[in-house]
């Protein structure tokens, strides 16, 4: 099977690095407001068999003790649109921190 997980659209991901899929805010309804899923070079065969990605799930303070930033797993077909936001529209520094746990 050679299942590829669809991108958001150019509008939602300027400026964004080519592995991010999508992004969404819930809000601030839980402490996991943050979800960025990945895509590129982060694919997993195993995980795409299950149309599975990889994804980070943060807060809005992941460097701080208290902060939640965790990598997970989510499916691929995952598209609140009400919850969708622009990669710009993310803080810059959960822009930041995603870069640095993915270059990690």
């Amino acid at each position: 099977m050679n299942y590829r997980p669809r991108k958001a659209s150019s509008k939602w991901l300027d400026g964004a690095p080519k592995y991010i899929l999508d992004v969404f805010d819930n809000g601030g309804k839980t402490t996991d407001r943050y979800l960025v899923l990945l895509g590129g070079d982060l694919l997993d065969p195993h995980l795409l068999k299950d149309r599975l990605v990889h994804c980070l799930i943060m807060d809005s303070a992941p460097w701080h003790p208290q902060g939640v930033s965790q990598w997970d797993e989510w499916s691929a077909g995952f598209r609140p649109h009400h919850q969708r936001i622009r990669w710009l529209e993310l803080p810059e520094n959960i822009r930041n921190h995603v870069i640095a746990r993915v270059s990690n």
